[in-house]
């Protein structure tokens, strides 16, 4: 969804007060609604466009990652299972995240 200001102004010419608010009221409410995740263009954001992390493409078993605040994989590793006992039991740990 594109950025639609109400008035256009001509340089040197007088701009009236109202009209220039109300392209401020206009820019800040698009803006807003960005934040929210409203107005952003579906496939405007493409696999090109995001930035490269550390993790290298591919399938990982028993995976170890590293997720950051914005939800994106920034380290992973292929861990391994932990075998005990009998050779046809796994013996799972647990994993506290707080």
């Amino acid at each position: 969804m594109p950025l639609t200001v109400p008035y256009s102004f001509t340089n040197a010419t007088i701009a009236e007060a109202g009209e220039v608010n109300s392209n401020f009221t206009a820019v800040k409410t698009f803006a807003d609604a960005l934040q929210a995740g409203t107005n952003i263009t579906a496939g405007a954001i493409t696999a090109a466009s995001l930035a490269n992390t550390a993790v290298t493409a591919g399938s990982y078993t028993t995976a170890n990652i590293t997720v950051d605040a914005q939800g994106r994989l920034t380290a992973a590793s292929t861990g391994s299972a932990a075998l005990g006992g009998d050779s046809d039991q796994i013996v799972l740990s647990s994993q506290v995240f707080g």
